[in-house]
């Protein structure tokens, strides 16, 4: 809703359901403990800062919103399908991700890095992404990503003997590992958490 993260809403058909997401803690020291979840309380600041924000932008907006999101999404789709060296992956919407059988795509990625774009990399197979959301929806960006990309398919295929700079790299996790290694990427990624999570010192 244009608001701050940690607003969602989650609504249950039956309250049977929604008992199980209850937090309780009945040995704690400072009494006995429920929440709604297991984050505890939370800010009704962020509420009403999606409230606002809500009735602000109104149904209408909204609409308005997504019919740009998706024209724009769509515009930039036809652009990939207009390169026969670059294939569309499945039939996105609004988030779209696009590969190539003729050369690694991380060049496509590299090149439109230097022009300012930051697509998400992604593996099995390699590819990259992009969501489309307002700020994409600026007057010349879907123009200006056709011109970037008609530059970037020939340097990618100028450069398919090299190794591409870039790659899929996702939440500070490198890619490239086969699946077979799924208890190690885990382990890994745990570790990286863990790092993140621990006090200095």
């Amino acid at each position: 809703g244009y608001a701050f993260k940690g607003t969602s809403v989650l609504s249950f058909r039956d309250k049977q359901y929604r008992n199980d997401q209850y937090f309780f803690l009945t040995d704690w020291s400072g009494g006995k403990y429920c929440s709604p979840g297991i984050e505890g309380s939370r800010s009704v600041g962020l509420l009403a800062a999606t409230w606002a924000a809500m009735v602000t932008i109104g149904r209408q907006g909204y609409l308005n919103y997504a019919r740009e999101i998706f024209e724009t999404a769509y515009a930039m789709q036809d652009i990939v399908r207009s390169h026969p060296e670059l294939r569309l992956m499945g039939t996105p919407t609004f988030c779209f991700s696009f590969t190539s059988d003729a050369f690694d795509i991380y060049h496509v990625n590299d090149f439109m890095r230097q022009r300012g774009w930051r697509f998400n990399g992604q593996q099995y197979p390699n590819s990259i992404h992009m969501a489309v959301t307002r700020p994409q929806t600026q007057p010349g960006l879907v123009e200006a990503f056709a011109a970037d990309l008609a530059e970037a398919v020939p340097y990618a295929v100028e450069h398919a003997d090299e190794a591409p700079a870039s790659g899929a790299i996702y939440g500070g996790v490198v890619g490239g590992l086969t699946d077979e290694a799924d208890g190690f990427i885990k382990m890994v990624m745990a570790d990286m958490m863990d790092r993140h999570q621990a006090i200095p010192g």
